[in-house]
């Protein structure tokens, strides 16, 4: 799921020093600016897109047994919209996913989706990089292995990542979030995910 902080604008300037007993006027450098956060502005974030990812995720619950613990991959389906403010990139985005008869302890996952809101600073040439930290809920339907009741669990969960434009209607993504979900379970997941996205 990397705190990314905006170069500054910083200019140098330089004066060659002065020959002894010369006439002539010491020479004086050019000033050296180094990139404003004006120059972030290249790339323009701001747009719908669609996209797909792939991810590991370490699950804990409290079970039977004491603590217990599930590694599982998982790909997912998701929307989003952009707004791109100059230095800054903020937006919103939905992921949908199956369960791929997934198993947490006794239950089977059906499906899972979450939404949540991003927002981080643009670096790297132009802009063409995003840093984000992300904050949302999370929901999974789920069923009982033995007798098949259904059932449902919400979480919230939080993120960091970043996202490269690689051309201007295609965007790789990574990011490390966490989970934590409601009732008695205590049951939290941490995993990490790699997308590709398509603007439109």
């Amino acid at each position: 799921m990397k705190t990314l902080i905006p170069f500054t604008l910083a200019a140098v300037l330089v004066a060659g020093p002065a020959l002894a007993g010369s006439a002539e006027a010491p020479l004086t450098e050019a000033p050296v600016t180094v990139a404003s956060a004006a120059a972030l502005a290249g790339t323009d974030w701001t747009g719908p897109y669609v996209g797909a990812s792939l991810g590991f995720a370490r699950t804990t619950w409290r079970g039977g047994n004491g603590r217990e613990r599930s590694t599982d991959a998982a790909g997912a389906l998701h929307a989003g919209y952009n707004m791109d403010m100059g230095a800054w990139v903020a937006g919103g985005e939905v992921l949908v996913a199956p369960g791929f008869e997934q198993t947490i302890g006794t239950r089977e996952i059906r499906w899972g989706a979450a939404a949540r809101l991003r927002a981080g600073p643009k670096f790297g040439p132009g802009g063409n990089s995003w840093g984000f930290a992300s904050l949302g809920l999370s929901h999974i339907d789920h069923k009982a292995i033995e007798d098949g009741g259904g059932s449902s669990s919400n979480a919230w969960i939080v993120g960091i990542g970043a996202a490269h434009m690689l051309q201007e209607n295609v965007f790789v993504s990574g990011e490390l979030s966490h989970g934590r979900f409601t009732g008695n379970s205590n049951m939290r997941s941490t995993g990490v995910s790699m997308g590709v996205s398509f603007r439109f």
